[in-house]
């Protein structure tokens, strides 16, 4: 099928509503080096909705539901693209999420000025007097224009069409070129007068559009890859590789007449001009990979040379002296002869972000987790720059620097010294003014419902949130990808995992501050606290991947024990991928570890820190959870679609049975009982299925309306399985075997990532990457079960009749006191906190 361009509207409408359901597989990569496969759901472009509610059924009902913003504001959300002022000192990153533009200092790194401009910005170019710099606004329509010396919106620019996406600017600084898609089929060039910043023309192209997306699956972070074009240094003529139809459209800037159409190979798609302005190279997006030769004097193809391996990127600059080109195959740069075609280098660079010459034209920057600083007259390697990975890049035009944009890992600008074999990591900023809350990935919520934390996954912190006011309470810096965190049962102290920091934090919830670092290589990113406090246990997987065994003590905490043995990681099978899960049994006695790439589940002595069994499961085991009385162990397979049933019984404990024909299962929830567990199936045809514990069979399937259960909580009061939807709902099921059945919906902001429960008052919390929040939804009071819409006493008597007096409640029940009850006592601690009216 011929390659299109599609327009932006159009492109979220495909990406928010198509899954892929490729097996990929792997451990948290060990570096950025490798390529982004897109997996999973997409979200592009993501707004909050208003909060509304959708009830039904006898049970709780949503009586109140809200948005929580955990960014701090003015954020800078996704940068998309950068430029330096032209007197060096600033970086201009335009943000694609959060609509606004901010100014960096390149020498203090830090964020000085943040300018709001229209919806979706996606490009940034700065006038050669840095008297403006120009941002097209893709979904308003319009091209700001901002003041760089005030740092003020001076006005937005009108185009004739939709969607503009890209601006160029002519050397002399008198017009901007801005490329607008409509609907991809009918583009054109929008040519805008800088003098009275005013749109002067328009008038038609060959298509302009999206030619694909990169999508990060973990942090849900994604950005569409656009057209590319390019002006002459007299501003005189416009090149535009047509992908789809094997040309290069050549246009007069001034008059809009199309001056020629040389067809070429498939998949023409990056194109650089030469200083002089003779002469175009064009990559060609292929395998092999092309190089075309366009004489921009005669306007016709002057060669074209293979360059054997495949290409993928429109990266293609020509050297300085217009001998050479340089382009980016799989993991290297290349240099080929531009007379000859002869490949003269190669240069091993890993995944090429970028390539941008330095002011001089003496090196050349590549952006790379790993970026390297090549000298352009000897085609040689002279430095390697090791921060992190960095794509869309830019060079000072005054000074041998750079700076690049992780924006597929995190919202960051870094900054290099690229002076040859002197160049050096120059350190790195947030894209947005402080306090940013970027990605909230995993939640935490404490035992009495007051606190829940939020972790970052890209702005390196994590949010207190004060729950009793839907408030954010501090942010606390923990360090690179936080990635899960769990807090005390007394509500003292927070236990959190920054993955990419090898450090897992323990912070005082008193002053919010951390009181004790411990290192754990590589990646913590699993963390389970014991019913006592006493102990945290964290898994880590990379490196040597161990379960940690902490003794909590606020500052004095300390790693007791380690024990490796087991080879755990991530499956990109799910929306925000999945980490290899842990569970403690409901007495706190074992500790069972999903050992993903081993194929078993691992079951650890939390009192004597040895393994007591390992017992086989099925192919790749996700989550586990135990029965009520700690005899079961029930683990969900990624990819042998079924569930494994361990019988749980010390050194002697064994796999009953490996059951189900499902689609990628995930979540696991067994009933108060024990007499059925609830699998989350997150691939095709996705839901709940009910497993008969008695019989291990699957008596009931509930099919999902739309979207999949990305993370749930089974309430043991009523019944009730909450099950967060990736179509960005909350959905209710009533848990009644094979009568289990949907209650109800709740819409929420977007596809979340994780969820939390405050059972005692049917508060649910759902974190959303997308965007940058999260969802707070009131079902209710779990203890106004006679519907007089007070907690009072005949409540009480509803659950002691359900637990019983002398055990079976925990604290998520009702027990607030923490003596194995629900009484007076609890009740009391309940009505001080919140009242006794229902919500």
């Amino acid at each position: 099928m011929r390659p299109m361009h599609c327009s932006l509207l159009t492109a979220v409408m495909l990406a928010g509503t198509t899954a892929v359901s490729a097996r990929d597989v792997t451990s948290l990569p060990a570096s950025a080096d490798a390529g982004i496969t897109p997996t999973v759901q997409t979200w592009a472009h993501v707004r909050p909705l208003d909060p509304v509610q959708v009830d039904a059924g006898p049970a709780r009902h949503a009586r109140g539901s809200l948005f929580l913003n955990l960014n701090g504001d003015p954020d800078g959300d996704l940068p998309r693209d950068l430029a330096y002022t032209m007197d060096g000192a600033t970086v201009v990153i335009v943000n694609t999420d959060s609509d606004n533009v901010t100014f960096v200092d390149v020498n203090t790194r830090t964020v000085t000025d943040t300018v709001a401009v229209g919806d979706y910005p996606s490009d940034v170019a700065v006038t050669p007097d840095d008297a403006y710099a120009i941002v097209p606004n893709t979904l308003s329509h319009t091209v700001s224009v901002i003041d760089v010396a005030t740092r003020t919106l001076v006005t937005d620019i009108p185009v004739t069409g939709q969607q503009p996406y890209r601006v160029a600017i002519t050397s002399d600084g008198a017009y901007a070129v801005v490329g607008v898609i409509n609907d991809a089929v009918t583009s054109a060039f929008s040519i805008i007068d800088l003098d009275t910043l005013s749109e002067v023309s328009s008038f038609p192209t060959t298509p302009q559009g999206i030619y694909g997306f990169f999508f990060t699956p973990e942090s849900g972070i994604s950005g569409a890859l656009f057209t590319e074009f390019a002006v002459t240094p007299d501003g005189t003529k416009i090149i535009l590789p047509d992908r789809g139809s094997a040309r290069v459209a050549i246009y007069d800037r001034a008059s809009g007449a199309q001056l020629a159409l040389p067809a070429t190979s498939t998949l023409p798609t990056g194109v650089d001009i030469s200083a002089d302005g003779t002469l175009a190279a064009i990559v060609h997006a292929s395998t092999p990979g092309m190089i075309t030769k366009i004489d921009l004097g005669t306007l016709a193809v002057s060669g074209s040379f293979s360059t054997t391996d495949g290409i993928f990127d429109p990266f293609v600059r020509i050297t300085p002296d217009k001998t050479h080109v340089m382009a980016a195959i799989s993991n290297n740069l290349i240099f080929h002869n531009l007379a000859t075609g002869a490949r003269t280098a190669t240069i091993m660079t890993g995944t090429v972000g970028d390539i941008e010459l330095s002011f001089d034209g003496a090196y050349a920057f590549v952006s790379n987790f790993n970026s390297r600083v090549i000298d352009v007259a000897s085609q040689t390697l002279v430095s390697t720059l090791t921060l992190a990975a960095c794509a869309d890049a830019a060079t000072s035009p005054t000074q041998r620097r750079a700076a690049a944009l992780n924006n597929r890992f995190r919202e960051d600008v870094h900054f290099y010294n690229i002076n040859g074999a002197g160049g050096s990591v120059e350190g790195f900023a947030l894209s947005g003014e402080l306090p940013e809350g970027d990605n909230p990935r995993d939640l935490a919520i404490s035992a009495d419902g007051r606190l829940a934390l939020a972790c970052f996954n890209t702005s390196r912190n994590v949010a207190v949130i004060a729950l009793t006011t839907n408030t954010i309470r501090s942010y606390v810096d923990v360090g690179e990808r936080p990635l899960a965190a769990e807090i005390t049962p007394d509500g003292n102290y927070a236990v959190v995992c920054a993955a990419d920091a090898d450090a897992v934090r323990i912070i005082d919830l008193a002053s919010d501050t951390i009181v004790a670092s411990l290192t754990i290589a590589s990646r913590p990113a699993r963390v389970r606290i014991s019913p006592d406090g006493a102990w945290a246990y964290v898994l880590n997987v990379a490196g040597t991947d161990r379960i940690s065994f902490i003794q909590l003590a606020g500052a004095g905490s300390t790693i007791v024990s380690q024990l490796s043995g087991i080879q755990c990681g991530s499956a990109n099978g799910y929306a925000y991928t999945e980490i290899s899960g842990i569970e403690l049994s409901h007495n706190g006695a074992v500790l069972a570890v999903c050992d993903s790439f081993n194929d078993f589940l691992r079951l650890y002595d939390t009192a004597t820190r040895t393994l007591l069994a390992s017992v086989p499961t099925g192919d790749f085991p996700i989550r586990v959870a135990f029965s009520p009385n700690d005899t079961r162990a029930y683990v969900s397979n990624s990819f042998s679609d079924n569930v494994s049933v361990v019988n749980v019984n010390g050194a002697s404990s064994s796999l009953i049975g490996s059951f189900g024909n499902m689609d990628f299962p995930l979540t696991v929830d067994v009933e108060a009982s024990g007499a059925y567990v609830y699998v989350g199936n997150a691939g095709t045809n996705p839901g709940i299925r009910v497993l008969d514990a008695a019989t291990n069979t699957f008596v009931r399937t509930v099919l999902f309306p739309s979207g999949s259960p990305r993370d749930t909580y089974l309430s043991w009061t009523d019944d009730t399985l909450y099950a967060a939807s990736t179509a960005g709902e909350l959905v209710r099921l009533s848990a009644a075997g094979v009568g289990t059945s949907i209650l109800g919906t709740t819409p929420l902001s977007g596809g979340p990532s994780d969820l939390v429960f405050y059972n005692p008052l049917g508060v649910a919390v759902a974190a959303q990457p997308v965007p940058d929040g999260v969802d707070v939804v009131q079902f209710g009071c779990v203890q106004d079960l006679d519907g007089d819409r007070l907690i009072g006493l005949a409540d009480l008597s509803v659950l002691l009749t359900h637990y019983g007096t002398p055990s079976g409640a925990t604290r998520e029940d009702g027990d607030l006191d923490g003596d194995g009850d629900v009484d007076l006592a609890d009740l009391s601690a309940l009505l001080e906190l919140y009242g006794g009216a229902c919500p």
